[in-house]
């Protein structure tokens, strides 16, 4: 129900749209500023399209003696309301109010003719919304059509005698329709350009604004690989112990088991060629994987062991840490050890790069065959610089591909004292590789 009435625009706000062109039929999101007071006299403008219409009625019956002037009037009117929809009809419609005008007026003294001042205005209108909304060749057309007829009605007027009601005075001078002519055709090619103008740059905009969302997706896309190459290097120092273990073990064993036959030391011998063209593998991936810029790192991945002296030198940076350790299971996998030190550090990180100097309480505890890690922190204080607005999420990233990596849950999110809360569970029993987690 709340969406839905989120979406729904109020009644009031879809009834100015539909009377005003600020936007598409129904959609409320307007409002009173420059923009829309020249959208008042715009393509599909209700109240122009109205006074257009007024005006027109007004001198085609009394000015030009038509008895059916209403009609194209109406003509007129309407294409005002409809350039915002259907230009090319909307240029119909007022060629034939034109038309109407050059063949049933009858002129009493000098008046725009055949183009009357309305005409003049809904045709600037439809041109205008020919270049903006169609492609610049029917607006060519449309203009150059317009031309056509504006010559045949100077010729006209030449050839023939410019229509005067019965027993009024002798026209003396060139035919309006001369004027009409230059006049209509200037400011409806000057109407089209602006049109085609405004065509141009909102192409152009929406050209910048896909190539950003397009430039920001392969950025998004090349910091998470980056992410997931780092934890990759992380990784490998885990199993290639594992490994060495392993190979350790098979090839000793035929020193320390007593009573083995041949065919188990030779088996033993085939796991520990095995294990040692496996750790080489590895070694040649690691090697791939790392950048050649990049120093090899010799130091043991760090552990819930090394969570006190991270948190003393945020605190010596100035964020007070409150640092509480339960006791953890001693076979703690070495992969869940590393995240959770990763996990630790990178929202200690973000404290200190977005809420500086705020409290923040760092828990680590097991429960439920789980190793839980909370983090939160509280508002920053007054004297504090203010945090970054423009972080580019990658912590929490790189944190929530570390935790599925493991088969966990990340949540994350501002509490309602103003603060910040990170929580990661990490099965520790059952674990889940990560095409399994959900």
């Amino acid at each position: 129900m709340t969406s839905e009435a989120a979406v729904r625009p109020h009644p009031a706000r879809a009834a100015i749209s539909c009377l005003i062109a600020t936007g598409p039929v129904g959609d409320g999101a307007w409002r009173w500023g420059f923009a829309t007071t020249l959208a008042v006299v715009g393509p599909g403008s209700v109240p122009f399209g109205l006074v257009l219409f007024a005006v027109q009625n007004h001198m085609l019956t009394v000015d030009y003696r038509i008895a059916w002037g209403a009609l194209p009037a109406l003509a007129t009117g309407a294409a005002v309301v409809l350039a915002r929809f259907r230009p090319v009809e909307a240029w119909l419609l007022v060629m034939a109010s034109y038309a109407a005008t050059l063949h049933t007026a009858r002129l009493d003294g000098w008046y725009p003719w055949p183009l009357t001042t309305a005409n003049l205005l809904a045709l600037l209108v439809a041109l205008y919304a020919l270049g903006r909304d169609r492609r610049a060749w029917v607006g060519v057309v449309c203009w150059s059509l317009y031309l056509l007829g504006a010559v045949f009605a100077v010729w006209t007027s030449n050839r023939d005698p410019v229509p005067f009601v019965p027993g009024s005075a002798e026209y003396a001078g060139p035919s309006p329709a001369d004027d009409n002519l230059a006049l209509g055709s200037m400011l409806g090619a000057l109407a089209f350009l602006v049109g085609l103008t405004v065509r141009i740059w909102r192409q152009g905009r929406a050209r910048v604004a896909e190539e950003e969302r397009v430039a920001e997706s392969e950025r998004q896309r090349r910091r998470l690989l980056e992410e997931r190459t780092r934890i990759a290097r992380e990784l490998h120092d885990v199993v290639a112990h594992h490994m060495s273990v392993i190979t350790v073990q098979a090839s000793t064993a035929e020193y320390r088991l007593a009573g083995l036959g041949e065919d188990a030391k030779a088996e033993f011998r085939s796991i520990s060629d095995q294990a040692r063209e496996s750790l080489a593998e590895m070694r040649r991936l690691l090697g791939v994987l790392r950048r050649e810029d990049e120093a090899v790192a010799r130091e043991p991945q760090p552990g819930p062991e090394g969570l006190r002296g991270l948190a003393e030198a945020v605190d010596r940076a100035g964020t007070p840490v409150a640092l509480e350790v339960a006791q953890l299971p001693g076979d703690l996998p070495e992969s869940v050890a590393l995240t959770v030190f990763r996990v630790v550090q990178e929202a200690l990180s973000n404290v200190v790069r977005h809420a500086p100097g705020a409290r923040t309480a760092v828990a680590v505890a097991c429960e439920g065959g789980q190793v839980v890690v909370t983090v939160v922190n509280g508002r920053p204080p007054g004297g504090a610089p203010d945090p970054d607005p423009h972080g580019s999420g990658f912590g929490l990233v790189g944190m929530r591909e570390r935790v599925v990596l493991d088969g966990g849950t990340l949540e994350t999110g501002p509490t309602g004292e103003g603060g910040f809360r990170v929580r990661a569970a990490l099965p520790v029993e059952t674990r889940p590789n990560a095409e399994e987690a959900p």
